[in-house]
């Protein structure tokens, strides 16, 4: 993959047949088309920068090969991350992939099962998530494969 390249960190790549969701995380597969992660340890290439949506505001599923932006670990940009349920979030923690069983795409703050970090928390301090992929304040300052 190439360095982080356009405005904040952005970068337009190839995505699966899939609906991309904002703030996901996503992970090349076996065609280097961008999906979901769906383990503790894949290496996060990108945070879904918008959802890919019809005209009636419903999730389209792309065909693949279709571009979609993403921002890049490692990039300093302040985004919004999916975060998974029943996490309490202090700010300055570290943020992680969630683990395998969790929901796929999403992250937290636990390294547990060498989980891979893609940044920092800085939103309000002891915020309890309440529900899967509720969008948390992450900047991405660690870079790919980042621990």
């Amino acid at each position: 993959m190439t360095d982080v390249q356009g405005p904040d960190g952005m970068e337009a790549m190839p995505c699966a047949a899939e609906a991309i969701k904002a703030g996901y995380l996503y992970k090349a597969d076996g065609s280097y088309n961008m999906t979901k992660t769906a383990s503790v340890t894949d290496v996060v290439l990108g945070v879904a920068a918008a959802s890919s949506i019809d005209d009636n505001g419903d999730a389209k599923t792309l065909t693949a090969g279709q571009v979609m932006n993403f921002y890049r670990p490692g990039c300093g940009k302040k985004v919004k991350v999916a975060m998974i349920t029943g996490i309490t979030l202090r700010r300055g923690d570290r943020i992680y992939t969630a683990q395998t069983a969790e929901e796929d795409g999403c992250a937290k703050n636990s390294s547990a099962n060498s989980a891979v970090c893609i940044g920092t928390y800085y939103g309000p301090d002891n915020h309890l998530t309440e529900s899967d992929g509720e969008l948390a304040d992450v900047a991405l300052d660690t870079p790919v494969g980042g621990t």
